[in-house]
């Protein structure tokens, strides 16, 4: 029974794009709802390595991190 139930239990990624977008909302200071950082940022995050590098870079440069992404597009 526990191999069955293992089976239906999804496996969470910690550096998928929900992870992503939650730690994206907890920047709000930094990153406004209303910006157009805030709404670049979800397009950045579709391209797979994005997740990774946001949830895995230092917090204080986070924001600075996007920012300089959204100069380069």
């Amino acid at each position: 029974m526990n191999q069955a139930t293992s089976i239906l239990t999804p496996v969470m990624d910690p550096y998928d794009i929900p992870q992503a977008i939650k730690v994206l909302n907890s920047m709000l200071e930094e990153v406004p709802e209303a910006s157009l950082l805030y709404f670049f940022s979800p397009k950045l995050l579709l391209n797979k390595d994005k997740p990774i590098m946001l949830l895995s870079i230092n917090p204080k440069i986070r924001a600075l991190w996007l920012k300089v992404k959204m100069e380069d597009s």
